[in-house]
């Protein structure tokens, strides 16, 4: 929870960049996640300033649903997104209670919470995101289930929610 300045975010980018260059050497794409959490990059515009400051073809954003929705975003955050600017996507979904309350344990299945994953999906894809969804679950019902029985449940209710956004 340290207090950060303007200045911060410049050496932020700048290590971005420095580890993109460590990325390239490998030919592999170093990526970053907003948590709501985070006192220096809890939300999309403050991934996507750094980021593009960083300016750098091996740095990719985590998208990830939950941090997204529970956190200080907006809707219309996603407009600012550009082709390539997103890496990969968590999806998953949280129950109608007050945002506040949201934590590790209130991670759903896609559909069976109150999150716009539609909305949210569409906007992405409409924005060149076409790479995969990963499900990212921590309560110990899901992680302590039979894994057959888990995964067929979120490949059914996270087809649904695809299918919704129209995308596959």
């Amino acid at each position: 929870m340290q207090k950060f300045t303007e200045d911060d975010y410049k050496v932020g980018a700048d290590n971005v960049r420095a580890a993109g260059e460590v990325a390239k050497q490998f030919r592999m794409t170093i990526m970053a996640e907003f948590v709501r959490g985070s006192s220096f990059i809890s939300t999309l515009p403050t991934i996507l300033k750094v980021s593009r400051a960083a300016a750098h073809a091996n740095f990719a954003i985590v998208f990830d649903c939950y941090h997204f929705w529970s956190g200080l975003n907006k809707l219309e955050d996603l407009e600012a997104l550009r082709p390539g600017d997103i890496g990969h996507v968590h999806f998953q979904d949280v129950p109608d209670m007050p945002r506040e309350l949201l934590d590790n344990t209130t991670r759903f299945i896609p559909g069976d919470g109150v999150t716009p994953l539609t909305r949210i999906l569409r906007k992405l894809g409409e924005k060149g995101y076409s790479g995969p969804l990963s499900v990212e679950l921590f309560l110990p019902k899901f992680q302590q289930g039979d894994p057959f029985e888990v995964a067929r449940e979120i490949r059914q209710k996270a087809e649904a929610v695809m299918r919704s956004a129209r995308v596959t």
